[in-house]
């Protein structure tokens, strides 16, 4: 049988059918953010389309994200590009070491006293847990930050099974194990297909999708200390396929890049240092 990559694309992405802000956002945090920040209007309408989103829904998101702060447009003529502002590179940048970086290790706690709404639901976007009242407890990883009276702490016996089913029972576990294991079983197929791929255009369709599915996870991982995850813990078997993938398809998908995408000065660079980076750590 012949590898479809339509068929693949729709696989990966249809736990997570994504909209077309959330693509875009996905787009230029894969594709665009490590080649400087800028794609021609028309580029991303055309990739966007790969997916089933059509020009209308796209102009429109973009539009969105221009209000947000996120993007700007900037004119060439009769082009249309869009750059990230300055702070979503930088948020951009931070989102890309939680997907592209290092595995996650060992790590100490941070729990703060936090009694204002807007910063409890930072917390909680970064994985934090309230413990009740306004105490709320979570990993200490970089780029976070630590809103409230907050203070580190180190577990006195982080291996025992009395704190790892504390943890787990605090941060809610089982429904996140689950959306991995989900994960795990619909790319299952496309690692034994990869080496099928044979168009850099199906390449970079299908990374996207593949970063488009990890990142719905990924933005939910509390980020726990090895310690208390469960044993086989499915986050690091997901991290590791991921990868593997990432970089099976990346050849093919950078090539594409610098082929077919642009910004002002041309086609965008096919594999810059910061891609060349991601690459490394993903290896690693």
């Amino acid at each position: 049988m012949s590898f479809r990559a339509d068929a693949a694309v729709s696989r990966l992405l249809e736990p997570y059918p994504p909209k077309a802000a959330q693509l875009i956002v996905t787009i230029y945090g894969d594709i665009v953010e490590p080649r400087g920040g800028v794609l021609w209007m028309g580029d991303l309408i055309g990739l966007c389309a790969g997916y089933g989103v059509n020009e209308s829904l796209v102009r429109t998101a973009v539009s969105r994200l221009v209000s947000k702060g996120q993007l700007e447009g900037q004119r060439e003529g009769r082009r249309s590009f869009y750059a990230l502002t300055a702070p979503a590179r930088e948020e951009y940048h931070l989102a890309a070491e939680l997907f592209f970086g290092a595995p996650d290790e060992e790590c100490d706690w941070i729990f703060t006293y936090c009694p204002h709404a807007a910063d409890q639901l930072t917390l909680k976007k970064q994985g934090f847990v309230s413990l009740g009242g306004h105490m709320f407890a979570g990993a200490d990883r970089p780029g976070r930050s630590h809103p409230g009276v907050a203070f580190k702490s180190r577990a006195l016996s982080p291996g025992s099974d009395e704190f790892r089913q504390l943890v787990i029972n605090s941060f809610g576990l089982g429904p996140l194990a689950a959306e991995y294991h989900r994960f795990l079983k619909n790319i299952e197929p496309l690692a034994d297909e990869i080496h099928s791929v044979k168009s850099g255009q199906s390449a970079l369709l299908l990374r996207v999708a593949l970063v488009h599915a990890y990142r719905h996870i990924r933005l939910r991982d509390p980020r726990l200390p090895n310690s208390v995850l469960p044993q086989e813990w499915p986050g690091s078997a997901a991290r590791q396929q991921f990868a593997e993938l990432y970089i099976a398809l990346s050849k093919l998908a950078d090539a594409h890049i610098g082929q077919s995408f642009l910004n002002q000065a041309g086609p965008l660079p096919a594999r810059p240092q910061p891609v060349v980076e991601r690459l490394s750590s993903l290896a690693a």
